[in-house]
């Protein structure tokens, strides 16, 4: 059996064989994600289709939910089974399993080492399936995204590649993933730049990841052919003068986006602090989704059926928003107590609705304008998405795809625009770095900023035995004190020992060269009572920035429940320390 060492120095001696150059290697690398991004696709597709057939429609079957009367109220049965499914899972590997994990993805591909576990492939696979093929309200695209993300890393892996590699093999296999599920090759590529890579664009980025994409989708093409996920509408624009009807749903969807991010993590907020058995959530959730199935069975399950009957059938506008507000709630339980999958589908299918209710109207106000109410759900999808994730030119082109008509652009661009600067506006942070934000994390401000935020002061802080001054200490003392002592700023503490200032070479300058004053002066009358602290919870660019006002070496650590009780001290030259050393575990390759 050939050793991966040995397999690799085949491959280097290949390469030189035939003159292949670096950039010409990773081409092909990134042909070689695409294609098991599409196997991680149908993988995914399979195992939803398997678990639907043999939890929701066998159990539907054997409870004789169809045949109505009371046992049509044991839908909610099914889904809760879901949850009871993913406890084992959950048990053998805790954290990997349950919730939605597309932020912690973003967080390890951009500030973390980029290394995912492998364990990833079959878990967002099996996880997921088992949440929406049992009725869950959930979609498939944030576990294909790490499904994707983790084939590229494991093809990285192989080689030791370096960081910057690694990150853009991971956007290879999460373009690949995406492409694969929407038949939309352009969609994939700026999901991965815009979500993933968080804008980064450079032409050494670009061109693996469009060729990954396109790979993914021929493939996906060869085992499922040319079908779609749903039929979408012929679109048709009535005239110029229609856009102002798009730009007035933009301002809609702004708001019922930024409304959906703070909702769903409310949700989830309320589901962690729920006095509950941890394992238990996601069955109680899904017991809950199945409730609210009873009455709109449309938020249960794969949308992506519904999406096509919205758009060929009629409906009355109130309903269709109605059914909005519900599916909202759906996903937000079935997320937030623990459910596994992702929100792209969720979020698709209520910009859809949104899309509809709003064309719906327009009819009614505007007959002469509006052609079709179907053509503002098509947008409605696109705007929506984008105005939830921060991600326009995905939501574009997305919806570009799925129509296959350029006439939609242009609406498109202005739903957009609007829908996504209203929601900037109320909420700065789109649903997937909602919560790194309440973590001081803001991907949007640059590696450098987030690499010192994602590093806790509890970690590099000094927790040994303090040099501190007693309020009492006279002058006489400080200076026999100071010269035996390497560092330049001290705690000041009183009887009882908490901090009550703080005092550094600085201040005792000017009273070096007096004399008499020896024996008057004591530490308290020349510390400084105003004292900037952080507790260890706090990261290291909050702990940086108070450092800096002041232009001070040392900052002492307080403990969270008593501002004064000092537990540590952190150093200029520790965060620096940190920064440095946490940038080369990233740059490394084979870390």
């Amino acid at each position: 059996m050939i050793s991966r060492k040995n397999l690799i120095n085949k491959i280097v001696l290949l390469k030189k064989r035939f003159g292949v150059s670096e950039n010409y290697f990773l081409i092909f690398l990134a042909v070689l994600v695409g294609v098991l991004s599409a196997l991680g696709n149908w993988g995914l597709r399979f195992s939803i289709e398997f678990f639907h057939e043999y939890i929701f429609v066998a159990g539907s079957g054997l409870l004789g939910v169809g045949q109505g009367g009371w046992k049509f109220y044991l839908l909610p049965l099914l889904p809760m089974c879901g949850g009871l499914l993913l406890i084992p899972l959950e048990m053998a590997f805790p954290g990997y399993v349950c919730g939605y994990s597309l932020p912690n993805f973003l967080k390890t591909v951009n500030l973390g080492s980029g290394r995912l576990a492998r364990r990833n492939i079959w878990l967002k696979i099996i996880a997921p399936a088992i949440t929406i093929g049992s009725g869950g309200s959930a979609g498939q695209e944030g576990p294909i995204a790490t499904i994707g993300g983790a084939i590229g890393q494991m093809v990285a892996g192989f080689f030791s590649f370096n960081q910057a590699r690694v990150r853009l093999l991971i956007a290879c296999g999460v373009a690949g993933g995406i492409a694969a599920t929407f038949n939309a090759p352009i969609a994939g590529v700026f999901f991965a730049l815009e979500i993933i890579m968080m804008g980064d664009i450079g032409l050494a980025i670009f061109t693996p990841v469009v060729i990954s994409a396109a790979t993914s989708v021929v493939f996906t093409r060869l085992i499922f052919g040319e079908e779609s996920l749903f039929a979408a509408p012929v679109f048709t624009l009535g005239s110029y003068w229609e856009l102002f009807v798009y730009m007035a749903m933009g301002l809609v969807i702004g708001i019922l986006a930024a409304f959906f991010v703070r909702f769903f993590y409310l949700v989830q907020d309320f589901f962690t602090k729920l006095t509950f058995p941890r394992y238990l959530k996601p069955a109680l959730g899904g017991l809950l989704v199945g409730m609210i199935g009873l009455f709109f069975p449309q938020v249960m399950g794969d949308v992506y059926k519904h999406m096509g009957h919205v758009f060929y059938h009629s409906h009355v506008w109130y309903l269709v928003l109605a059914l909005v507000f519900m599916k909202m709630l759906a996903t937000s339980i079935c997320l937030g107590s623990g459910g596994a999958g992702g929100l792209f589908a969720p979020i698709m299918f209520m910009g859809v609705l949104i899309g509809e209710s709003c064309g719906l109207i327009a009819s009614q106000l505007f007959p002469e304008l509006v052609l079709s109410a179907d053509g503002y759900a098509v947008v409605g999808l696109g705007a929506f998405l984008s105005a939830v994730t921060h991600a326009p030119l995905t939501a574009i082109f997305l919806a570009y795809e799925l129509t296959g008509n350029s006439e939609i652009i242009l609406p498109a661009m202005f739903a957009t625009v609007v829908g996504i600067m209203v929601a900037r506006s109320i909420e700065r942070e789109g649903i997937d770095t909602f919560g790194l934000a309440r973590e001081g994390i803001h991907l949007e401000d640059g590696r450098e900023v987030n690499l010192l935020r994602s590093i806790k002061v509890g970690e590099v802080m000094f927790r040994g035995s303090l040099e501190t001054i007693t309020e009492t200490m006279k002058l006489k003392s400080l200076l026999q004190f100071l010269p035996r002592s390497h560092k330049t700023t001290f705690p000041v503490v009183d009887a009882e020992g908490l901090l009550s200032g703080i005092l550094s070479i600085q201040d005792l300058r000017e009273l070096v060269y007096e004399e008499g004053l020896e024996e008057l002066i004591v530490a308290k009358e020349l510390a400084r009572d105003k004292v900037l602290t952080v507790t260890a919870k706090d990261n290291l660019d909050a702990a940086m920035q108070k450092i800096g006002s002041r232009n001070i070496d040392y900052l002492p650590v307080v403990a969270e429940d008593n501002p004064r009780r000092l537990v540590g001290m952190v150093s200029r030259q520790d965060i620096i320390a940190a920064y440095n050393r946490s940038l080369l575990e990233r740059e490394l390759p084979g870390h």
